[in-house]
């Protein structure tokens, strides 16, 4: 069904909610200042990942905002899609980690090269359908903001 049994099991529980008139929201990366992808590599300080690896990422306040949204047009049967669209690779998140100046942990490298590169994903159609947008338009807005 999907790449891995994690991904079977999201799968089934969508068709599930889809086959009961609910709609579903897949969130990307989700983040705030102490929580996601950045903090974890900040704890571990060098990562066995590749540093090109795009990420699709939304802050858990843009993430409730658009469920909210989603609930209210009271949508059926449908799929949407939950992201800031500004992908960025590992990398690009931790150099505007380190410019932000706002961590006192520091990074030190990704040393992956075999992992899966990700893809880039745009949402434009949820927020033109729900009417949306998000209140961090990006990681890096999101940075300046703290």
């Amino acid at each position: 069904m999907g790449r891995s049994p994690r991904t079977d099991v999201l799968l089934k529980a969508e068709k599930i909610v889809l086959e009961f008139g609910g709609s579903v929201l897949r969130l990307s990366g989700l983040y705030k200042v102490d929580k996601g992808a950045h903090a974890y590599w900040l704890d571990k300080g060098i990562v066995e990942s590749r540093p090109d690896h795009i990420l699709n990422l939304i802050h858990y306040e843009d993430a409730a905002s658009l469920s909210v949204a989603i609930l209210k047009k009271q949508f059926h049967g449908r799929i949407f899609l939950g992201c800031d669209n500004h992908p960025l690779s590992r990398q690009e998140v931790m150099d505007l980690v380190y410019k932000s100046g706002k961590f006192s942990k520091k990074f030190e490298k990704f040393t992956g090269t075999d992992d899966p590169l990700g893809k880039r994903l745009n949402n434009f159609r949820t927020c033109q359908e729900v009417g949306w947008q998000p209140k961090y338009s990006s990681f890096a807005h999101f940075l300046e903001t703290i």
